[in-house]
This record gives C-alpha cells, sequence and structure tokens, in this order.
C-alpha cells in the first residue's frame, strides 16, 4: 500500500513493516494534505515540516536496521496545551508565542518511544476553555468544531492526521469528536501522567486519544498502557444502560438517532434497559461547576492580573467568577464528587455501559463551542468514555453515540464500542473543497 492521507494508524503501521510504504513517505502524504486545506480548516497551530521530515527519516533507518514498533510511523496531532519539545505551546495565548517547549510531555514521550512521529500542535480554545479556536469543522466551515480540542478533533476527518491528542474537563474530548465525526477516547480520570500538560483544573483534567474508528483508538491506548495491541471484546450478551433523562433533553433528530443505535445493538443480542443513572443530572453538573470553576481561578488568577488585555472574555468571566467560590464550596463539592462516584460505581456493577448522546444537538455556529452537558458525568466521576461518529443529520453533520464504562475497564468499553461499530456503522469521512 503506498502513502497516502486518510490511512488509518494499523494500515500505516502494517505498510510500513512490510516494506510497501515509509515514514517519510507517509509524513509527506499527511503533510502535503495539511497543505492543501488547512489554511481553511485551520486545524493545525503549528507544523515544522523540517522537524518532523527529519524524525521520519531517523525512524526509516531504525527500520532498515530492524527496529519495529507499535505505532512505527504513525503521525500524530497534539493539542497545543501538551508539551512537544522543539515546539511552542501556545494554548491560544498570544503572550506565549514564543513559549518553546524544552521537554515532551510525558504522553508525547511514550508516543516517540513507540514509534510515532509529533506532526504538529493543533489549534485549542484560549487555555482549554470556552473562547473558539480559529479552526472550522471539515463537514460545514460555518459549522463548529466545538472546543477546547478543536483542531485535534477536525485534523482527524480531515485527513490531516490518524490520531491526535487532545484533553477533557468538562467536554473537551467527546463533543469535538461529536461535531467532526470521529471518536473521541477519554480514558479513567489519572490513566496517564500529566506532566508536560497545562492545567486547567488539577482534579478534574483528562488526556484522550482521536481516531477514525475504534480499532486505531485500541491500538494507540493499549500501546500507551503497556498492554500490547490487546484485542477488545464485548461481554456476551452486553447490559446497557440507555438514560431517558439525557434523551430527553436532546433535539428530537439526536434523541432518534441514538434509540436507533439501540435497537442496532439490541438486534445483534444486547440487553438495552431504559434507567436513569441514580443521581440527577442537575447534581452532577452543579458539583462540577463549582470545582470547574474554583480550580480554573486559583490555576489563572495570577496570570490574568499579569495580562488581563490578552485573555478572551469567557475564560476571564470564569476565572473572576471562581475566585468568589469559597473554599468551604469547593471542599463539600469535592466530597459530593466521591459521593455521586461511590453511587454510580455500585449501580454500574450491574450494566457493561451506559449509553447516552454525546451532545444534545448538531454542530452550532461558529461562535458557539456546543452543549457540555452531556460530557461532564463522565468527567466529574473520571469513568472512561467514548464518543462514535454513528449518523449524520439532515443537514448533513455529524450524529455520535457516547458510552460510558466503569473505572478501569476500558478494555470492556472498547469492546462495546467496536460492537456498536460493527452493528451500526460509522460515518467516514467529509469531502473536502480543493
Amino acid at each position: 500500500m503506498s502513502a497516502h492521507a486518510g490511512m488509518t494508524a494499523r494500515e500505516i503501521v502494517d505498510s510500513i513493516q512490510s516494506g510497501t510504504s515509509s515514514s517519510r513517505e507517509v509524513v509527506d502524504a499527511h503533510l502535503e494534505q495539511i497543505s492543501r486545506h488547512d489554511d481553511k480548516i485551520r486545524a493545525f497551530e503549528t507544523v515544522y515540516p523540517g522537524m518532523v521530515r527529519s524524525e521520519a527519516d531517523g525512524l526509516d533507518a531504525r527500520h532498515a536496521a530492524g527496529a519495529r514498533f507499535p505505532l512505527h510511523g504513525v503521525p500524530v496531532g497534539v493539542k497545543d496545551i501538551i508539551d512537544v519539545a522543539g515546539m511552542p505551546t501556545i494554548a491560544g495565548f498570544e503572550p506565549y508565542r514564543n513559549n518553546i517547549a524544552r521537554t515532551d510531555a510525558t504522553v508525547v514521550s511514550r508516543l516517540r518511544a513507540l514509534g510515532a512521529l509529533p506532526l504538529g500542535k493543533t489549534h485549542t480554545t484560549q487555555f482549554a476553555v470556552g473562547d473558539p479556536a480559529p479552526t472550522g469543522n471539515p463537514w460545514n466551515l460555518d459549522k463548529s468544531p466545538a472546543g477546547s480540542s478543536a483542531g485535534s478533533g477536525a485534523a482527524v476527518p480531515a485527513a490531516m492526521a490518524p490520531v491526535t491528542l487532545g484533553s477533557q474537563t468538562a467536554g473537551s474530548m467527546l463533543r469535538p469528536a461529536a461535531f467532526n465525526g470521529c471518536v473521541g477516547f477519554k480514558p479513567t480520570f489519572g490513566w496517564m501522567p500529566l506532566d508536560g500538560v497545562m492545567p486547567l483544573c488539577w482534579s478534574l483534567d483528562h488526556l484522550g486519544v482521536y481516531a477514525a474508528n475504534v480499532g486505531d483508538t485500541s491500538l494507540v491506548y493499549h500501546s500507551l498502557t503497556g498492554r500490547g495491541d490487546s484485542i477488545d471484546t464485548a461481554p456476551g450478551r452486553p447490559r446497557i444502560a440507555l438514560l431517558p433523562e439525557y434523551l430527553g433533553l436532546s433535539d428530537e433528530a439526536v434523541a432518534e438517532h441514538v434509540r436507533a443505535v439501540a435497537k442496532h445493538l439490541e438486534l445483534d443480542g444486547a440487553i438495552v434497559d431504559l434507567v436513569d443513572l441514580p443521581v440527577p443530572f442537575d447534581d452532577i453538573f452543579a458539583v462540577h461547576q463549582v470545582i470547574f470553576s474554583a480550580e480554573m481561578s486559583a490555576v489563572h488568577s495570577e496570570n490574568l492580573n499579569r495580562f488581563p488585555d490578552d485573555y478572551g472574555p469567557r475564560i476571564r468571566t470564569g476565572v473572576e467568577a471562581g475566585s468568589l467560590i469559597p473554599a468551604t464550596y469547593l471542599l463539600r463539592a469535592h466530597r459530593l464528587q466521591r459521593k455521586l462516584l461511590q453511587q454510580v460505581d455500585a449501580w454500574l456493577r450491574q450494566y457493561d455501559a451506559v449509553m447516552l448522546p454525546t451532545v444534545s444537538t448538531e454542530a452550532c455556529d461558529r461562535a458557539e463551542t456546543g452543549d457540555r452537558r452531556f460530557q461532564v458525568p463522565a468527567t466529574l466521576l473520571g469513568l472512561p468514555a467514548i464518543s462514535l461518529p454513528t449518523g449524520l443529520s439532515p443537514n448533513k453533520l455529524p450524529l455520535a453515540t457516547q458510552l460510558i464504562g466503569r473505572a478501569g475497564d476500558e478494555s470492556a468499553l472498547l469492546g462495546i464500542a467496536a460492537q456498536v461499530e460493527a452493528t451500526n456503522g460509522l460515518i467516514g469521512r467529509p469531502t473536502l473543497n480543493p
């Protein structure tokens, strides 16, 4: 197989291992795709072609000497709050334009050791909060790519990178996956050290992975965690909790689509129970908002005083509001967070996964980043969650199904996601204008 943009990570590894393509050819194909389309989509903030080509040549030399790696030659886009040595970590904040990272973040270092190639830094909303990034949605440039991992979410369906890294503190992994039409996976809280990742909220920050399909997602996750290229399998007859409260809060087209996905699973032998979480949605969202606002303020108050004119209006408002939250409220919120997790964890023992829409709507206009409420439960509780691009709306925009699993049981969750992919199918990529 000759190298081309749009190859999956598995196809890249297989083609390099078999000698039908090289790491340099794969990199060149994706750099060409970026050159052709990123002036419109703006998924990438920083790309250093000479740097990545030099690293690809080094990988090819090691391959010729007999080296073989699990992610050999796979280009990876890196959200621009994650350090890549030799590249700036700007975080959508102009005063950091020359903030060159000296070392790789732990996740980037591990990717390099696995044979992956950091391709460049992808656009984020400022400091991974609410002010929109300059990125457009590859399905419709007038629509939002969501946030905060806007560039990472857009780069995969635009075939600019087979794999990208994102982060989630509220809904910043799963919502861009839903709006842009790719797989977005947020493992259990703490699955990967956050060294070299710009913090937002210490007790809510998660790293995650975007890819075109569940197989690539699993390959990257298992390689990063040292579990090898494990094959994820769903239970023989998985039991799924479909949440009516969240269906009721969704646009009708979104709710009907997720019901149809659930029906496909039932026809394949799954048991689907229409049942609510044991804790109300409003309780989950309120606790998350207190922690999010207070910790964001603690991270950013001093920097806001240094650069008051460079902060966007939404993050500025959030930081100022968070500074008004008493310490006793934050402590109570953390206590409630643990209590809610205990309740949901006990309830989840009877289910293999929870199903709900990833977002209540299709992609909104670019002035906004979308409804983050439905991604908050997995974030607050630290549970693994995945968004699957399972359909298109009448407006030809992606619709997505979210699955939430038990803490630490990523393999089972990925297995059920693979079953959804097999029974329902995924939407593929948009056609980009030349």
